[in-house]
């Protein structure tokens, strides 16, 4: 999802602070039909096609849509199973921008009918018709793909099989691992710096495994080895200041220190690596994470409140404008 700064500072006046076309052309000094084209076009490259190519889903995915035109769309999102699941896209990618944000319920689909495969764009078949397209098929499959497997789910599957599944007092599934193993590449290291007199700090450093999976190895030291059971030691891949992903837990060993290796899941990588901000490390009670983690898997949104307290902060040196606390 390649959203420019200013597209997605758009869509988050939109649907996360409620202003409309009109709110923002009027700041900006345009018309409300050009922010409208504006939005229309980041959208398309959230869902890698085109929202308005049948029926006018732009409208109705911002918040802006008149009750006639939310009823339109509700209908031919129940009829066409294609145009619901490149709803699902884009609002799974809405999440990401806009985690406040509250988007409107997609209808179940009643329909049967399957229309071909949305169009890619290649040379033989001439330019893409979607706004913004930039006449990358690679690209564009690229992101069909990515935020295909966002709108099905697999990173809710991911969340609740790596979190909620490691807090029911069974053993790690392996995505967390002592000791380093060797990658093909590191792509950046993030100092933590303790958070509120915590005395929690380390490093982690993030690279691609040989099979182009994206790891984080930590090395944390100041954490208390004698926790309370009610909460766990949280690694977070931050998307703002207020929600990310809990990339998985860690735990102290005697000396209060943890050094070992977290797993990023492709589609969370893909989804929210690209957002992120900040990594942190949080004491969090298990209950309320349960919580969000089955708040955020009815919503089907693959990014949660950020729960618990906030021990140790680093920004990612990647991201330009980084909003972590602790680096500063």
């Amino acid at each position: 999802m390649g959203l420019q700064g200013d597209q997605r500072a758009l869509l988050q006046l939109l649907v996360e602070r409620g202003q409309s076309y009109e709110d923002i052309a009027g700041l900006l000094g345009g018309s409300a039909e050009e922010v409208r084209g504006r939005a229309r076009e980041a959208l398309a490259e959230i869902g890698g096609a085109d929202p308005d190519r049948e029926v006018g889903l732009t409208d109705f995915l911002l918040g802006q849509a008149d009750p006639i035109g939310r009823a339109d769309a509700i209908r031919h999102l129940q009829s066409d199973p294609e145009a619901l699941e490149l709803a699902r896209t884009i609002q799974a990618g809405l999440a990401v921008i806009a985690p406040d944000a509250e988007q409107p319920s997609l209808p179940e689909s009643r329909g049967r009918r399957r229309k071909a495969a949305l169009p890619e764009t290649s040379e033989a078949a001439g330019p893409s018709t979607a706004p913004g397209a930039d006449g990358g098929g690679v690209a564009r499959r690229r992101n069909a793909l990515i935020t295909g497997l966002i709108a099905l789910g697999v990173i809710l599957v991911v969340v609740v099989v790596a979190i909620a599944g490691g807090f029911s007092g069974g053993s790690d599934d392996g995505t967390t691992s002592t000791g380093t193993t060797t990658a093909d590449s590191n792509i950046t290291t993030v100092p933590l710096r303790a958070v509120g007199g915590s005395g929690v700090a380390g490093k982690v450093v993030f690279g691609l495994a040989s099979e182009q999976q994206l790891y984080v190895d930590v090395d944390v030291q100041g954490l208390d080895p004698d926790l309370d059971s009610s909460r766990s030691y949280l690694m977070w891949l931050m998307v703002g200041d207020n929600a990310g992903y809990p990339i998985d837990r860690i735990t102290a060993d005697d000396n209060g220190s943890f050094s070992g290796r977290l797993s990023v899941p492709t589609p969370i990588a893909v989804a929210v690596g690209n957002q992120a901000q900040s990594v942190r490390v949080s004491a969090t009670p298990i209950k309320e994470l349960q919580a969000e983690i089955a708040q955020a898997t009815k919503q089907k949104v693959p990014i949660l409140p950020f729960t618990g307290d906030e021990l140790a902060s680093g920004e990612i040196p990647l991201v330009k404008g980084g909003g972590g606390k602790g680096g500063k």
